[in-house]
């Protein structure tokens, strides 16, 4: 099975690579049709998702946003492809809002922690930090299921500044990275199964919200800054907001919960970025 998900990958990569941009186009929007209409599974996730996340809207409405996150997925998925060999110059044509943000962050002189979400081209995070403002940094990520294809982005993963640590590593190898003078970057959105792991309220649910930032905002004084990509009317952007630091006023759970309405406000703003598909409410009983 893993070999014929990694010819099929390759098929994908070659179309990718290859195509003229107007038949590409084309082809993409295809597979974004074909997606929605006949992925039966995955399909009721997401319409289940936008359901309890924006009880507010229509079916109508829900469905129109469940059809661009499939069109944005599919042609993310083929971002994620041409920027194997991104330039810097290429980096440097996406628009940063907050910039102030960064620098504000920089000029603490404390360890900077990125906090993102499953949102947008979120691969594209990490080399425009490192690329474009030259930030050693340190970037938690899943490992890809198939192997082959782990492989194939590996190097593409460890550029421009950036090296990669596995999901499941020690905290100590994290504090390492930050005592070494790099930043690390978390992707924190997903349900978390871990026993510290603390209830929130996200999307109008209590969920279960990894705690691992707000440990290290605690512990050793690190400076959160939290940023994501969106693509607006054809133009990419990277949003950088406000840092926060931990203060005597800050719990852990009031930590964890100001990381929780970040990504909601931008889940608000713009929901057909945010990776639907994963079962972010599976601690209701049923619910999916």
């Amino acid at each position: 099975m893993n070999n014929l998900v990694y010819y099929l990958f390759l098929i994908f990569y070659f179309l990718v690579k290859h195509t003229p941009k107007k038949i590409k186009k084309i082809i993409l929007n295809f597979f974004a049709w074909f997606l929605w209409t006949f992925d039966f599974v995955r399909k009721k996730v997401v319409l289940k998702n936008l359901e309890i996340a924006f009880p507010e809207k229509s079916e109508k409405e829900r469905i129109k946003i469940a059809k661009e996150f499939y069109k944005k997925f599919v042609f993310y998925m083929a971002s994620i492809i041409e920027i194997l060999d991104v330039s810097l110059d290429e980096l440097k044509q996406i628009e940063v809002r907050g910039e102030e943000n960064l620098l504000k962050a920089q000029n603490s002189n404390k360890p900077i922690v990125f906090m993102t979400a499953h949102f947008g081209n979120w691969e594209i995070v990490p080399k425009i930090i490192g690329g474009v403002y030259e930030i050693p940094m340190v970037v938690l990520m899943r490992e890809f299921d198939n192997p082959k294809i782990g492989e194939f982005f590996k190097k593409s993963r460890n550029s421009f500044n950036i090296s990669t640590l596995n999901k499941k590593s020690s905290a100590r190898e994290i504090i390492k990275a930050l005592k070494k003078g790099k930043a690390v970057g978390i992707l924190i959105d997903q349900h978390s199964t871990n026993k510290t792991a603390i209830d929130v309220e996200f999307l109008g649910q209590k969920v279960k919200f990894n705690r691992a930032i707000s440990t290290l905002a605690k512990k050793f004084g690190v400076v959160v800054v939290p940023l994501f990509t969106y693509e607006e009317n054809g133009k990419d952007y990277l949003k950088i907001l406000e840092p926060k630091e931990f203060s005597e006023n800050d719990t852990i759970e009031s930590f964890t919960q100001w990381q929780a309405n970040i990504i909601e406000n931008m889940i608000k703003k713009y929901p057909s970025e945010y990776y639907w598909f994963h079962k972010r409410f599976k601690n209701i009983k049923g619910i999916y």
